[in-house]
């Protein structure tokens, strides 16, 4: 390469960088200063950003705090929430199943029918694990039947297990329960039988 295009070309390459580096200065405008955001955005305010103190916005916002604390502390006192609590804590275990049943808190607990018998349900089986249990209840849902999982712990002497029941419900009716048991026993090979259901 000769000399001169050399030259040209480092002085090219300089000119370039120096083009790059000051050509965004001059066709920037200046950034706004606080009091023309303040302006331009409508705020009627007087007071200027500089003179705004952190502080005291965070101590406002403190006091606000504490005092919904204090509404919300109130209400619950109000509520009787606490004794709720307690008496829940009394009957449903550490795990959240009911001490007297075992059925898991908040699913429809299934037990053996009594003569105050209003509500029915068809068992279909009961399973050690959760997967087989979601099949079976799948399966019927897919064939149009209101099916659901009722979560519960075995208690025994060897200690506790949970249990996965699957069945179809509520009914309202002891004689469709009896009926369906016998027609999900033909359609599914199960054992069905018919329990009370509450909840």
């Amino acid at each position: 390469m000769k000399e001169v295009t050399r030259y040209r070309l480092i002085g090219t390459i300089f000119l370039l960088s120096l083009a790059a580096i000051f050509l965004p200065m001059i066709f920037d405008a200046p950034a706004p200063s606080l009091q023309d955001i303040a302006s331009t955005s409508g705020l009627e305010d007087t007071q200027t950003f500089e003179n705004v103190d952190p502080r005291a916005e965070v101590e406002s916002s403190i006091a606000q705090m504490a005092q919904d604390q204090q509404a919300m502390d109130q209400a619950f006192a109000d509520s009787k929430l606490q004794e709720k609590v307690e008496d829940i804590r009394e009957t449903v275990d550490p795990d959240g199943y009911w001490v007297d049943n075992g059925t898991r808190f908040g699913e429809p607990i299934l037990l053996p029918i009594r003569e105050e018998t209003e509500v029915f349900a068809v068992q279909l089986a009961t399973f050690d694990e959760e997967l087989n249990a979601r099949k079976l209840r799948e399966q019927l849902l897919g064939d149009g039947e209101e099916a659901f999982i009722s979560q519960y712990k075995q208690r025994g002497i060897s200690g506790e297990k949970i249990r996965y029941r699957v069945a179809v419900g509520p009914m309202l009716s002891h004689t469709l329960a009896k009926e369906k048991r016998i027609s999900y026993s033909q359609i599914y090979g199960v054992e069905a039988i018919v329990v009370a259901m509450t909840q």
